[in-house]
C-alpha cells in the first residue's frame, strides 16, 4: 500500500540531474540530512529516488510500474535484492525510496571479470530465493534490472513484472513483451506450453552481455560455464532446462574466491572448527588476488559483525585489515594487508558505520587498534563523526570501555586540539621550571653506546662558563695545565718551581718518606699534567699521567733534586722564631750536614686531589686559594707581636 503525501522523509534532499531515465521512471540521487546513515556506504545519508508517473497498459489497470515495483522491494525481502527504505505520492507521481544503488549499466565497464563473476552469483542467490522461497518468477531478467551498491555488490531490481508461477502465462509475457529485453525473450513464449524457466533464458543471456570482450580464461571455468549457459539454459525444450539451485553448483560459481565469499555470507551456518581453520587462512589465500576486488567485494563481509565477533578472526584477521599498509615498511611484521589509498576508498567508510553501532565488543575491538587507522581520517570525520562517538563512550557503565575511549581520545589531542577534544575553557596551571642555560655536556643519553656519547659532547672550551679556565700549555703528547695553589706549610719556601708527578704504581704498600708530598712553597705555581677528559668519581693516589709506557727521565731527576732540596731546607730551621713570618728570609738556605731535624717524621702528607679537567684553550683563572706575598709590604708588619714576648 502506498503511503501518502505525510509518509515523506524528513529532510530529503532529491538532485536535480537524474541518474537514470527509463520508460517507467526517472532514477535520482537524494541525501537525508538528519538520518539514515545506515543506507549509504559514506555515512553520509546518501540515497536513491525513483519517480515514476501513470503508466497506460493492460498490466498497470491496478497499480503503475513503479508501484508494483515498490510493493514488491516491500513484500520480498533478501539481501540480494535492492533494499526498500520508504514510498509516497505527491499528486500523480509516486516516489521510492531505497539505499544508494547505481544501475549496473553505468559501472560494467569498470568492473574485473572477477567481481562480475561474484555479481552474477548474488543474482542467481536472488533468483533461487524468488523460486523456491517465494513461488514467484522474475521475468525480467538483465542488465536494466541489476544495480550495484557503492561497495560493489549486486542487487537485483526490477521487479514491476514479476508474477507467481500460476499467474506466468503465454498472455501475460506477451503484455509485458514491449518493454523487456529483446535478447532475454524466450522463443517458446509463443507457444501455448506453458513454462517456468523464462528466468533460466534470461539468465543465460545476462552471463552472455557481462562477458561481452572479456577472455574465456580471466575467470576459472569462465569457457565451460558460457558453453554450459547456451546448451543447458537456452535449450530449446523448457523443460530440460536445469533449475537455477542446480546452477549454482557449477565450478564457475565454486571456485577459490567464490568460496571465500560464500562462507563469510554463510557464518551463522559454519561450525566453531571450520570457522576456525578458515580464519587463520583466509588472508593468505586472498593475497593472490587483485587488492582494489578484494577490498570492494570482500571487506564489507571482513568487517562484519559475526567476522568482528569471531575469536579467530579478532587475532588472526581484523588486527591486519584495520592497519593501512605503508609502502616504507612492506616487510614488518605487522604490515597491514590493504595499501592506504584502498583503505581509504574501501576500509574507512566501513569504519565510521562501525563507530555507530552500539555493541561493547564491536567498539572496543575498534578502540584496541585505534592508533593504527587514525591517521586516515580527515580533520572534518574526525570531529564530526568519531569523535561525537568517542566522547558517548566515556559516558558507558564499561570501566574498560571508559578507560579505552580516554586513550583515544589522547590520540585525537595533537590531531584536533585539547580545546576540541575536551572542550570547556581551559587555564595555564603548570609552568615550564627548566633552566635556561644550556644542558649539560656531560648528560647521557639513556640507550646510546658510549663512545657515541662522548662523541657527541662539545669541547669544554665550546660551553659558557661562569668561572675562568685554568690556562695550560702543551708538552709533546700530554698538556701541562697551570694550576694556582695554596702556599703549602711552612719548609719549601726557598724552592721556586717544584713539578709535581705522581708515580703510576704508588699505592700497592706503605709509602716511603720520599713519596710523600712536600711543604715547601713554590712561588705559588704547579705544573699537573693530564691525559684523560673522563671525570672519576674519587680521588685517588695515582699519577695524574695515566699512560704507564711513557717515561719522563727528566722530569724524574730533577722531582729526585727537588725533594732532596726541601729535605735539607726542613733540616737549617735553628730556631723556632724564624718560623714566624716576620723572620722568614726568602733566600736560599745553605745546608748543614750536622743539624738534624727532630720534626722530619711529623710532617704531614697533604694528598693533592686528582683532578681532570677537559683539554680547553689557554684563559687566565684568579683561584681564590691563591696567595701571593706582596713584595712591598713591610716585613716587620703582619704579627703584631715577637715569638720573645
Amino acid at each position: 500500500m502506498m503511503g501518502n503525501e505525510g509518509s515523506h522523509l524528513n529532510g530529503l534532499e532529491i538532485e536535480e540531474k537524474p541518474t537514470e531515465v527509463t520508460d517507467f521512471w526517472a532514477q535520482y540521487r537524494a541525501t537525508i540530512n538528519d538520518s539514515c546513515s545506515y543506507f549509504s556506504l559514506k555515512s553520509d545519508g546518501s540515497v536513491s529516488v525513483f519517480k515514476g508517473e501513470a503508466v497506460l497498459g493492460p498490466l498497470w489497470a491496478v497499480s503503475t510500474p513503479l508501484e508494483k515495483f515498490s510493493n514488491n522491494l516491500l513484500k520480498y525481502r533478501h539481501p540480494c535484492i535492492v533494499r526498500f527504505i520508504s514510498a509516497w505520492q505527491q499528486r500523480s507521481t509516486i516516489y521510492l525510496a531505497t539505499e544508494y544503488v547505481q544501475p549496473l549499466s553505468q559501472v560494467l565497464g569498470v568492473l574485473t571479470p572477477l567481481q562480475m563473476c561474484i555479481g552474477l552469483n548474488n543474482i542467481l542467490r536472488a533468483l533461487v530465493f524468488l523460486h523456491e522461497q517465494a513461488g514467484m518468477s522474475h521475468n525480467n531478467v538483465s542488465i536494466q534490472a541489476i544495480y550495484v551498491t557503492g561497495d560493489g555488490q549486486w542487487k537485483l531490481g526490477g521487479l514491476q513484472y514479476l508474477c507467481s508461477f500460476p499467474e506466468l502465462t503465454g498472455a501475460y509475457l506477451k503484455h509485458a513483451r514491449i518493454h523487456r529485453y529483446d535478447k532475454a525473450i524466450d522463443p517458446n513464449e509463443d507457444s501455448h506450453k506453458i513454462t517456468k524457466t523464462v528466468d533460466q533464458y534470461g539468465f543465460a543471456a545476462l552471463v552472455d552481455d557481462v562477458f561481452t570482450g572479456h577472455e574465456d580464461d580471466q575467470v576459472p571455468h569462465l569457457k565451460e560455464f558460457k558453453q554450459y549457459c547456451r546448451e543447458s539454459l537456452q535449450h530449446n525444450e523448457p523443460e530440460l532446462r536445469p533449475s537455477l539451485s542446480e546452477v549454482s553448483h557449477h565450478s564457475f560459481f565454486n571456485h577459490e574466491f567464490i568460496s571465500i565469499y560464500k562462507f563469510l555470507n554463510f557464518l551463522p551456518l559454519k561450525s566453531e572448527e571450520e570457522r576456525c581453520e578458515f580464519f587463520s587462512t583466509i588472508l593468505e589465500n586472498l593475497k593472490c588476488y587483485h587488492e582494489e576486488t578484494v577490498a570492494k567485494q570482500l571487506g564489507g563481509l571482513l568487517l562484519s559483525r559475526l567476522t568482528m565477533l569471531d575469536q579467530t578472526a579478532r587475532k588472526d584477521v581484523i588486527p591486519f585489515i584495520l592497519k593501512p599498509k605503508h609502502e616504507r615498511t612492506p616487510n614488518s611484521e605487522y604490515s597491514g594487508f590493504f595499501s592506504l589509498s584502498i583503505f581509504k576508498e574501501h576500509v574507512k567508510p566501513r569504519l565510521m558505520q562501525l563507530f555507530g553501532v552500539r555493541d561493547s565488543q564491536i567498539r572496543m575491538l575498534l578502540l584496541t587498534h585505534f592508533s593504527k587507522y587514525v591517521h586516515v581520517f580527515s580533520h572534518e570525520e574526525l570531529s564530526q563523526h568519531i569523535l561525537p562517538e568517542l566522547l558517548l563512550g566515556i559516558k558507558d557503565t564499561d570501566d574498560n570501555l571508559v578507560a579505552c575511549t580516554l586513550i583515544c581520545l589522547s590520540e585525537l589531542v595533537p590531531i584536533l586540539g585539547a580545546g576540541t577534544v575536551i572542550g570547556g575553557k581551559r587555564s595555564k596551571f603548570f609552568t615550564d621550571g627548566r633552566p635556561n642555560s644550556k644542558t649539560s655536556p656531560l648528560t647521557l643519553v639513556s640507550g646510546r653506546a658510549h663512545s657515541e656519547i662522548f662523541a657527541q659532547q662539545k669541547a669544554l672550551r665550546d660551553l659558557t662558563c661562569s668561572e675562568e679556565i685554568f690556562k695550560h700549555e702543551k708538552t709533546g703528547s700530554f698538556e701541562t695545565i697551570t694550576l694556582n695553589e695554596r702556599p703549602s706549610p711552612v719548609g719549601g719556601e726557598s724552592v721556586e718551581v717544584e713539578s709535581l708527578r705522581i708515580k703510576p704504581n704508588i699505592g700497592a704498600g706503605d709509602p716511603s718518606e720520599e713519596d710523600w708530598s712536600d711543604w715547601d712553597n713554590t712561588s705559588n705555581t704547579k705544573h699537573a699534567t693530564f691525559i684523560s677528559p673522563e671525570i672519576k668519581g674519587h680521588y685517588e693516589d695515582i699519577p695524574l699521567i695515566v699512560d704507564n709506557s711513557i717515561t719522563n727521565h727528566k722530569t724524574i731527576s730533577k722531582t729526585s733534586l727537588l725533594q732532596k732540596a726541601a729535605i735539607e731546607a726542613k733540616k737549617n730551621i735553628i730556631d723556632i722564631s724564624e718560623l714566624d713570618i716576620k723572620n722568614q728570609k726568602f733566600e736560599s738556605i745553605k745546608k748543614s750536614g750536622d743539624d738534624f731535624d727532630f720534626f722530619a717524621d711529623m710532617t704531614p702528607v697533604i694528598e693533592k686531589p686528582t683532578l681532570t679537567i677537559a683539554p680547553a684553550e689557554s684563559v687566565s683563572l684568579s683561584s681564590k686559594l691563591d696567595f701571593v706575598p706582596d713584595e712591598g709590604t713591610d716585613e716587620n708588619e703582619g704579627w703584631g707581636d715577637t715569638w720573645n714576648d
